[in-house]
């Protein structure tokens, strides 16, 4: 158990020194204190809350969450015209797919089978994860 708890002092203390995890936190601070992209972010989450509510309220249709991803999609793109705000998103999106990655890999050593990442574990057999 100790030398458990050890190696996952080590992967925690990589993490930490990851230029992913550096990245992240440097586009945070920007994002925290840039008040355009807090306002762009403001409105996206308005305009999503709204439209989520009308998806709820109604019924249903395949074109209705057609019309629903397509506006989510335009509200994104929005958002993302802030260049704070998508660096700030890009930089977290690729720590947290680091996060993943490292926890497919856990559950393939310790389920001994692949999951929906199709990670092995293995780097030799990785098909674009990285």
């Amino acid at each position: 158990m100790d030398e458990i708890l050890q190696k996952a002092h080590e992967l925690g203390e990589l993490l930490a020194a990851s230029t992913e995890l550096a990245r992240y936190q440097e586009q945070e601070i920007a994002f925290q204190t840039d008040e355009s992209a807090q306002a762009a972010v403001t409105e996206y989450e308005k305009k999503s809350t709204q439209l989520a509510e009308e998806m709820r309220s109604g019924s249903m249709t395949p074109e209705k969450l057609d019309a629903f991803r397509k506006q989510m999609n335009e509200n994104m793109a929005e958002l993302t015209k802030n260049a704070t705000a998508r660096e700030y998103l890009e930089a977290k999106s690729a720590f947290n797919r680091v996060i993943t990655q490292v926890n497919e890999i856990l559950g393939y050593h310790i389920r001994g089978e692949e999951q929906d990442g199709n990670c092995s574990g293995h780097c030799s057999s990785c098909k674009g994860c990285h």
